[in-house]
C-alpha cells in the first residue's frame, strides 16, 4: 500500500465520507469514472477494494498513476466514462458492485493545466480535458453567432446569450481572442455595471459554457449513466456527484424514470430521496465543494 503523503495533490475528494459510506462491506470491485488526481480512488483501494479508473486526460492520469503505483488492485483507463462498458472485461460487466461518478473538473485544470479553463489566468483558450480536436479557441472564434447564442442558452443558462454571442463576433472581426483574459475582458466590459461586481463574476457562465461544449460533457454523461444497470451487479450502488444545474438535472431525471416504486416498475431504488450536500465544515476547509448535490441508487 502506498503510504507517501508527499505528493502535492490539488484536487481535495470532494464528500469522500459521504460516497465510503454507501459502499457496502462485501462489496469488491468498483468503478472510478472520474479518476482526477485520484482521492476518491486511493479511499477505495484503501477499502481493499479493486478499483477500475477512467481518466480522460493523460496528464493527469500520469500523477494519479504516480500516486497509486504500489497499489495491486488499481486498473486505470485513459479514456472517456462513457465507455467504461467497451473498456471493461467483460467478467467485470454486471459485476461491479459500486460506480462513483464525480462530475467535477479537477482543480489542476483550473490551476496548472495552463489550458484557459479559468479567467483568473491569462492563458490561451483551449479548455480540452484530453485529446479533442475543437478548443476553445475554436468554438469563440469560429462559431456562428447562433451556434454561440445556443451553447450560452443551454450550457450557461444565461438570459442575455444573444447579446454575448453578438459582442463575441464584433470583436473577434476586428482581431481573434486568443486569451481567457482577454475574452472575461470582453464579457466584463460589456455587461452591466449593476452587474459586474456581484456574487459571481460575469464571465463565470460562459466559461462554463464552453468548457462544456469543447469537452463534450453533457452528451458523454448522458451516454453513460444509461449503461449503468448493465455495469452494476444486483444490489450495486451508483453515486453521483454534480456541479451545475444541467448535470444534476440529467442524473435526477434519468433516475426518477427508472425508480421503482408501488405504482411503477424500476430497475432502481433512490438511496437519499433528499439531495445531499456537503457540510459547512467541508465548505470551509474545501471551497471547491460547495455547489456539490449527491445522489445515489440501488440496482434492485
Amino acid at each position: 500500500m502506498n503510504n507517501d503523503e508527499s505528493l502535492n495533490i490539488v484536487h481535495t475528494p470532494v464528500m469522500l465520507n459521504e460516497v465510503l459510506s454507501f459502499i457496502a462491506k462485501d462489496s469488491k470491485i468498483a468503478v472510478d469514472a472520474t479518476l482526477g488526481e485520484g482521492g476518491h480512488t486511493k479511499a477505495m483501494l484503501d477499502l481493499n477494494l479493486e478499483v477500475h479508473s477512467f481518466e480522460r486526460d493523460s496528464i493527469i492520469l500520469e500523477i494519479a498513476k504516480n500516486r497509486l503505483k504500489n497499489y495491486d488492485k488499481f486498473y486505470y483507463y485513459n479514456n472517456t466514462y462513457d465507455n467504461i462498458i467497451n473498456e471493461l472485461d467483460e467478467s467485470l460487466i454486471g459485476n461491479i458492485d459500486f460506480i462513483l461518478y464525480d462530475l467535477g473538473v479537477s482543480l489542476f485544470h483550473f490551476k496548472k493545466a495552463e489550458r484557459g479553463f479559468s479567467f483568473k489566468d491569462n492563458a490561451k483558450l483551449d479548455m480540452r480535458i484530453g485529446i479533442n480536436e475543437k478548443s476553445a479557441y475554436d468554438i469563440v472564434n469560429g462559431y456562428t453567432k447562433e451556434e454561440l447564442e445556443r451553447i450560452f442558452r443551454d450550457y450557461g443558462e444565461i438570459n442575455n446569450a444573444k447579446k454575448i454571442a453578438n459582442i463575441i463576433v464584433k470583436e473577434r472581426n476586428i482581431r481573434k481572442i486568443e486569451t481567457s483574459r482577454e475574452l472575461e475582458n470582453i464579457i466584463f466590459h460589456n455587461t452591466d455595471k449593476s452587474a459586474r461586481y456581484g456574487k459571481r463574476h460575469p464571465a463565470t457562465l460562459v466559461f462554463q459554457a464552453i468548457r462544456i461544449e469543447v469537452n463534450d460533457e453533457l452528451n458523454i454523461l448522458e451516454k453513460s449513466i444509461n449503461n449503468i444497470a448493465s455495469i452494476l451487479k444486483k444490489n450495486g450502488i451508483a453515486v453521483f456527484i454534480s456541479y451545475h444545474s444541467l448535470e444534476d438535472r440529467i442524473v435526477k431525471k434519468f433516475f426518477k424514470e427508472n425508480e421503482k416504486t408501488k405504482n411503477k416498475d424500476g430497475i432502481f431504488k433512490l438511496l437519499n430521496n433528499k439531495v445531499k450536500v456537503p457540510t459547512s465544515e467541508e465548505i470551509k476547509l474545501n471551497p471547491a465543494s460547495r455547489s456539490a448535490k449527491m445522489r445515489a441508487v440501488q440496482k434492485i
